[in-house]
C-alpha cells in the first residue's frame, strides 16, 4: 500500500482509564496523527485531539470498539481514504512515511499475526483465564462458534492493536461492520471474533509476521497509569445496575471487615505470643545475669586466693633460703668442726 494524500494515523482514548502516550515520530511526519477521545480536558504535543461522542456511556470499551472497527463511520475521519490504527499502548519507531509502504495490504486490510498464541481457540481460553471479560459471555460465544463448525477457531489469531485499512474497500467495510456486530453481541475482546468476521464476508487479510512486542516500526506495550478494570470497564460491573453494584460493594466491604477482624484476632494472638516469648527471654536473661554475677564473684575469690597462695609461697621460699643459709653457716663454723669427734662418739654409744 502506497501512502496516499488522504491518509492518517489514529488512536482512541475512551473512558479516561489511562494516560495518552505521545508519539515522537509524529513530529517528524507530515501525516495527521489524530486521537479520538471523550475526555474534554485531554491535551497532547504530538496528537491532534478530536472530541467524539460515545455510543454507550456506561460501556466505554464497546464504545471504543465501534470507533476501532469502523473508521469509515467516523465523521472526524471522513476526509481520509486510508488509515493506520494503533492502540494507545503502541509506540512507533519510525514516521509512517518510512514503513507503511512496506506493509502488505493488497486485500484492503493488513495487520500482524498474533505472535504468541497458536489458535483463536487458545485465545478464548487465555482471555477467560485472565478475566478480561465475563466468562459466561466468552463461553457463550465459543459454544456458538463450535456449534456452527466455525473453522476460524483453528486459525492463527490476528493481533488487532495495529490495523492498516482502506476505508473505500467495500469488502473491508462489510468485514469491519460484521466484526463490530460480533463485539457488540459477544465478548468485547475483539481478537476473539476478528477471524470469524473476516470469514463471514470472504475476506482474507494480509498478515504481517512480526513480533508483537518489537518490530522494525513499533514497540509494545506502553501502558502508563492504565487501570484495565477501572469503573465500568470491569467485566463484572459493565452492565450491573447501580443498586446491584452498591449491594456488591456492601458485600465486599462486609467481607473485607470480616477478614480484618480475623486478621486483628490473629495479630493480637501473635502479639501475646510474642510478648510471652519476650517475657521468657527477659527471665532467662535475668537468670543469666545472676549466674554471670556468681561466676564473677567466684572468679574474684579465686584470684584473691591465688594471690594469697603466691604471697605465702614466696614467704616460705624466703624462710627456707634463710634456714639453709643458717645451716651452712653452722657447718662452716670452728665449733662445729671441733665437736665433730664428740658427735661421732655419741652416735657410737647410742648404737652400743
Amino acid at each position: 500500500m502506497n501512502i496516499p494524500s488522504k491518509f492518517c494515523v489514529y488512536t482512541l482514548l475512551i473512558g479516561d482509564y489511562e494516560a495518552l502516550n505521545e508519539q515522537p515520530m509524529a513530529l517528524e511526519s507530515d501525516i495527521p496523527f489524530i486521537c479520538l477521545t471523550d475526555n474534554p480536558l485531554l491535551t497532547s504535543e504530538s496528537w491532534t485531539i478530536v472530541q467524539v461522542s460515545t455510543a454507550f456511556p456506561m460501556d466505554p470499551i464497546r464504545s471504543q470498539r465501534i470507533l476501532k472497527t469502523c473508521p469509515h463511520w467516523i465523521p472526524a475521519l471522513s476526509e481520509f481514504d486510508r488509515s493506520l490504527y494503533i492502540d494507545n499502548s503502541v509506540i512507533l519507531r519510525e514516521a509512517p512515511e518510512r514503513f507503511v509502504g512496506s506493509l502488505e495490504a493488497a486485500s484492503g486490510i493488513g495487520l500482524p499475526t498474533h505472535s504468541f498464541r497458536n489458535t483463536v481457540h487458545d485465545e478464548f481460553i487465555e482471555v477467560a483465564r485472565v478475566g478480561f471479560d465475563d466468562q459466561n459471555r466468552i463461553f457463550e460465544q465459543l459454544n456458538h462458534y463450535l456449534a456452527t463448525g466455525d473453522a476460524a477457531l483453528e486459525e492463527r489469531p490476528h493481533w488487532t492493536a495495529i490495523l492498516l485499512r482502506d476505508h473505500r474497500n467495500d469488502k473491508v467495510r462489510r468485514a469491519m461492520e460484521s466484526w463490530m456486530f460480533h463485539v457488540l453481541r459477544y465478548s468485547r475482546r475483539d481478537q476473539l471474533s476478528f477471524n470469524t468476521a473476516m470469514r463471514s464476508v470472504g475476506l482474507v487479510p494480509d498478515r504481517w509476521e512480526i513480533d508483537n512486542h518489537d518490530s522494525f516500526f513499533h514497540t509494545w506495550p506502553h501502558t502508563p497509569q492504565r487501570e484495565r478494570f477501572a469503573g465500568p470497564r470491569n467485566p463484572l460491573t459493565s452492565f450491573m445496575p447501580p443498586q446491584t453494584q452498591l449491594a456488591q460493594l456492601r458485600h465486599e466491604l462486609e467481607s473485607t471487615q470480616a477478614k480484618l477482624q480475623v486478621a486483628q484476632v490473629e495479630l493480637d494472638g501473635s502479639r501475646q505470643e510474642a510478648n510471652g516469648f519476650l517475657d521468657g527471654i527477659t527471665a532467662r536473661a535475668r537468670q543469666l545475669d545472676q549466674v554471670q554475677a556468681m561466676v564473677d564473684r567466684q572468679r574474684t575469690d579465686a584470684e584473691h586466693a591465688a594471690q594469697r597462695f603466691a604471697t605465702l609461697q614466696a614467704a616460705t621460699t624466703d624462710q627456707m633460703r634463710a634456714l639453709e643459709e643458717m645451716l651452712a653457716a653452722v657447718h662452716a663454723s670452728t665449733s662445729w668442726r671441733v665437736t665433730g669427734p664428740l658427735r661421732r662418739i655419741k652416735r657410737w654409744l647410742r648404737r652400743v
